[in-house]
């Protein structure tokens, strides 16, 4: 097969959309099959262009096998409006149509959503080259910008709305990791036949439990030996939320030995160091944005793991991708999300439920696990043991590859 991928984000940018495009790409690309990615120079979350790209409006390199055309993108995130990411979106449309004429003829297209305007730049090359495009639905656009009150304007709103039904219908085929969120595609009329679930996966030999002594070292590192570690990794947003953490901090904030760690970058992250300033909380430790390395060992380090994400009604059939290498790390999750999210934790086993923005159940929850310390262990080892049988990474990969031949078998057949 040749597949053409085409993601607003890819590696060196950190974040599942990321990570999830290049594990598919070259886990395709180790099977004989010809991959190409189109993508923007990498930017993500600071809004900068990383050191090496910048400067340049179009770049091919080679990667584990797999052919990366890069193309520009307006980078203008400094005043954190909703119209700069804006910007970045639409400038990757029209770019990203570019980079799929530069890569030339493929089977099929695939594009990971959101953004969900690729799915113009899609449709457009699909026609020109007469095959078909899929997409993997992750988040229900323009539905998150409107609940969070950052999309508005009645004409764009109408636009977007637009948009979304037209690519919808001429896809070959959408993909969902949820059933809440394939459901709300067919209540849109959208054909079953046209839709297909594949769950979300994880690396798990990757995302793995590290030794004892190798922890020891890590937690020195950062001064937490004898610390009880409560870790939030990845984006720090409007949508996660993470404000409800630095609020369960400041109720444990007496309780020296327990230590809440935020790892990452985004746009709440220098207004939730303010707010642990002005709180004068030393149980609060910020780090910067690690490379995916480091993540199994920071959160193998940890003693539980934070999964949070504000109450609203496009979210319930979200599973944040941090879930599931949490999991696959044997470390109890302490989910404080609604839906499809908290379902997962129940039928695995793996953690604690509490309703999100609610820091006072978020404290009391980390004083559970921290009192209880064999029953947390037990949530972890469940978590991993789930995450092996449901969400092997060669398993899912699988299916989704025998789907794109069948795909493209079919589209010949017409």
């Amino acid at each position: 097969m040749k597949i053409l991928i085409l993601s607003q984000y890819y590696p060196p940018e950190p974040g599942s959309s990321a990570m999830r495009m290049s594990e598919m790409a070259e886990t395709l690309a180790s099977r004989k099959h010809k991959v190409t990615v189109i993508t923007g120079f990498p930017n993500y979350p600071e809004g900068k262009i990383y050191k090496g790209y910048r400067g340049k409006l179009f770049s091919k390199e080679e990667i584990q096998g797999v052919t990366i055309y890069r193309t520009f993108v307006l980078t203008l995130f400094r005043n954190k409006k909703f119209v700069s990411r804006l910007g970045n979106y639409l400038s990757f449309m029209i770019t990203s149509i570019f980079g799929g004429l530069a890569a030339g003829k493929h089977d099929l297209i695939y594009f990971y959503s959101p953004p969900i305007f690729l799915g113009v730049s899609a449709f457009l090359l699909s026609r020109l080259y007469g095959i078909p495009y899929v997409f993997e639905l992750n988040d229900l656009w323009p539905r998150a910008p409107i609940a969070l009150g950052v999309l508005r304007n009645k004409i764009l709103i109408r636009v977007s709305e637009s948009l979304e039904g037209f690519v919808y219908r001429k896809a070959s085929k959408i993909f969902f990791y949820s059933n809440k969120m394939r459901q709300a595609i067919l209540d849109m009329g959208i054909p079953p036949a046209n839709t297909e679930i594949h769950y979300l996966w994880v690396d798990t030999h990757f995302f793995s439990p590290l030794k004892d002594s190798q922890i020891l070292l890590l937690r020195e590192q950062y001064g937490l030996k004898d610390k009880f570690v409560i870790l939030y990794a990845g984006n720090i947003g409007i949508a996660q939320g993470i404000g409800t953490v630095i609020e369960s901090a400041r109720l444990l904030k007496d309780q020296k030995e327990i230590v809440f760690m935020l790892v990452g970058g985004g746009s709440e992250r220098d207004a939730l160091m303010e707010r642990a300033r002005n709180y004068q909380l030393e149980n609060v430790l910020f780090v910067p944005q690690q490379p995916v390395s480091e993540m199994p060992g920071m959160m193998s380090a940890s003693d539980a793991l934070i999964v949070h994400l504000d109450r609203a009604p496009h979210r319930l059939g979200t599973i944040p991708a941090k879930t599931l290498a949490y999991m696959s790390c044997g470390r109890p999750v302490l989910m404080a999300a609604e839906g499809e999210s908290a379902d997962l934790i129940i039928k695995s086993r793996s953690g604690i439920i509490v309703p999100p923005q609610n820091p006072e159940k978020m404290a009391e929850a980390v004083r559970q696990l921290y009192e209880n310390r064999e029953t947390s262990r037990q949530m972890g080892k469940a978590g991993r043991d789930y995450a092996i049988d449901h969400f092997h990474q060669a398993k899912i990969l699988d299916e989704i590859e025998e789907s794109f031949q069948k795909i493209i078998r079919e589209a010949s057949e017409v």
